[in-house]
């Protein structure tokens, strides 16, 4: 039985669907609902935290209000349809290795995905990140075409 749904987010067009998707499994279900979007601060390049280029800066902001809008939407769309356990969570780190361990903290049975689209930080294509995390999750993975 799905009681946890995890669904990975970020602001592709394939996102959205798989968004949708996991919505309308956590009704189906009557399933919690948690939305993760990460960064990934390695795509940016390196961080000296004591004085981080403005360029870095404005990067990390644009990332960060682009994956809460999105999870902001999620959360909206969730309430709408009476989803009455939503959590959401904004992660840092490689994308699949974050998803696997927040999926394995929080129980989870199912994560939805697309099957391509966003790094959290530069706009490069991760299909490699569903492929990880349906190689090595250990919990169902659904991949949203």
């Amino acid at each position: 039985m799905v009681k946890r749904i995890l669904v990975a987010l970020d602001n592709s067009a394939i996102a959205d669907k798989a968004m949708r998707q996991a919505l309308d499994l956590a009704k189906l279900y009557k399933a919690q609902l948690f939305a993760v979007s990460v960064i990934n601060y390695s795509v940016i390049g390196e961080i000296d935290e004591s004085s981080p280029s403005p360029m870095v800066t404005e990067t990390i902001y644009y990332w960060t209000n682009s994956f809460q809008k999105v999870l902001d939407k999620c959360k909206q769309l969730a309430g709408e349809l009476g989803i009455a356990h939503y959590h959401q969570a904004m992660l840092s780190g490689y994308p699949a290795e974050e998803i696997i361990k927040y999926a394995e903290k929080k129980n989870i049975d199912l994560i939805v995905m697309g099957h391509i689209g966003k790094s959290a930080a530069a706009g490069f294509l991760i299909g490699s990140v569903s492929q990880k995390v349906s190689t090595h999750s250990k919990c169902s993975v659904l991949i949203v075409k």
